[in-house]
């Protein structure tokens, strides 16, 4: 009545470790299984059942199933895959569900129903067991679905694939989702996300890199792949197809999340593209894909600085100043703000930001290097008097004096040629 699983003629399959059976092996089986017919009294009562089922009355079918006269072994499993199929579809019931697996149980152990009947008692039972998270259960009944139909359904093999996930048994996922695949008519995304997450789990970068390639080819809608494929490459080192795969997905509109946006930038930022990490950085903190933080600024700002973009360096220093939440973040990004003022030769406009940083600078702490750029700032704007003084200011602090000096009289000596009497 059954096969012989050991077959040389079974379709083998060492990846998954297990066989099915051929062709015409499962016909063979078909041919040998005894047709039986349920006793009448028996009978009459999954007919009314069946009615009330139809009727949507399905506790009213669970009773008068439950009092057949089931005699023979058929006639009990049959009933019971009836009563399993009820109980499955019963609603608000937290015990139902392993109602329907006993019933289950009961139906497929003679091994007496029709191919289809007994096959479908394996599928539902293999389905409601992960429900219950009964996960090694589950893979056994489906493993015995497989072998009993002998076709490689491609849901059954995703589900078991997703039990050995469960299991953290990941080295088991890829090998059914990749026959799932070879089963499938078409590609779709539930193989490739399984094997994507066994392996990234199991710490196998280069085939977790392997199968985002092979997806993105397949399924190249599939956004959320891009940006992971980036990411792959990145941790990886592989720093210049990181950026390019960004790009792509950047280009695509598949970025979602502020992550994604400040990943891109770092990456420009790591490929010396310092331009375009800042254009980015800037661009989507003013739409508002990127959180508009100081820290944020202060990162568009050092990109922009580094691309030699002074004044648009300077411009996110000040944004990061008014959203900066503590004065040492402020002192510090109006000094940087200053900083790249006096390399755009914005000088008047550099002032400022320095007198900032110096009003928050705390009494008794070191504020030399703040007032040499001010003087230089206010040198550089022809406001002799005001370098000269701040000059003076630097040179009360031990670490500046020397300098201050030295830059304090070239200052009175600039301003004299000059006819300003400081």
């Amino acid at each position: 009545m059954g096969f012989t699983l050991a077959s040389a003629n079974a379709q083998q399959d060492s990846d998954v470790g297990f066989t099915i059976p051929t062709a015409d092996e499962l016909q063979r089986a078909k041919d040998n299984r005894r047709s039986q017919a349920l006793g009448e009294r028996v009978a009459r009562r999954v007919m009314t059942a069946y009615e009330l089922y139809e009727a949507d009355d399905i506790r009213g079918a669970i009773a008068e199933l439950e009092e057949a006269p089931a005699r023979t072994d058929y006639d009990v499993a049959y009933v019971a895959r009836f009563l399993g199929t009820m109980w499955a579809s019963v609603e608000g019931d937290d015990s139902a569900n392993r109602k329907a697996i006993a019933e289950l149980e009961k139906s497929i152990a003679p091994n007496l129903l029709s191919h289809a009947d007994h096959a479908a008692s394996l599928q539902l039972l293999g389905n409601l067991q992960l429900m219950e998270e009964n996960f090694e259960e589950a893979l056994e009944i489906l493993r015995e679905f497989l072998q009993f139909t002998g076709e490689w359904n491609p849901d059954v093999l995703i589900r078991m694939a997703s039990a050995h996930m469960e299991l953290k048994q990941y080295d088991r996922v890829s090998p059914l989702a990749e026959k799932a695949l070879e089963n499938m008519d078409e590609p779709h995304r539930n193989p490739y996300v399984l094997m994507i997450a066994a392996n990234y789990e199991a710490g196998n970068v280069p085939e977790t890199i392997s199968v985002l390639e092979r997806g993105v080819v397949a399924l190249p809608n599939e956004r959320a792949w891009w940006v992971q494929l980036g990411m792959m490459y990145n941790l990886s080192e592989q720093y210049e197809k990181a950026l390019s795969t960004m790009r792509i997905a950047y280009d695509a509109g598949y970025f979602r999340s502020s992550n994604d946006y400040r990943a891109l930038v770092q990456l420009y930022a790591n490929n010396s593209v310092p331009f375009y990490a800042a254009e980015v950085m800037s661009r989507h903190m003013e739409s508002g894909d990127i959180e508009q933080t100081a820290r944020n600024y202060a990162t568009a700002a050092r990109s922009y600085n580094t691309a030699r973009e002074f004044s648009k360096s300077a411009a996110e220093y000040a944004k990061a100043v008014r959203e900066a939440d503590n004065n040492n973040d402020r002192i510090d990004y109006n000094r940087r703000q200053g900083e790249a003022l006096l390399l755009a030769e914005e000088y008047r406009q550099a002032v400022a930001p320095f007198r900032s940083a110096i009003e928050l600078t705390p009494s008794g702490e070191d504020a030399g290097r703040l007032y040499m750029s001010l003087a230089e700032a206010y040198f550089y704007s022809n406001q002799y008097r005001q370098a000269y003084d701040a000059a003076e200011r630097a040179k009360g602090y031990s670490s500046t004096r020397r300098n201050a000096e030295g830059w304090a009289q070239y200052i009175k000596d600039t301003a004299s040629r000059r006819g300003v009497d400081i």
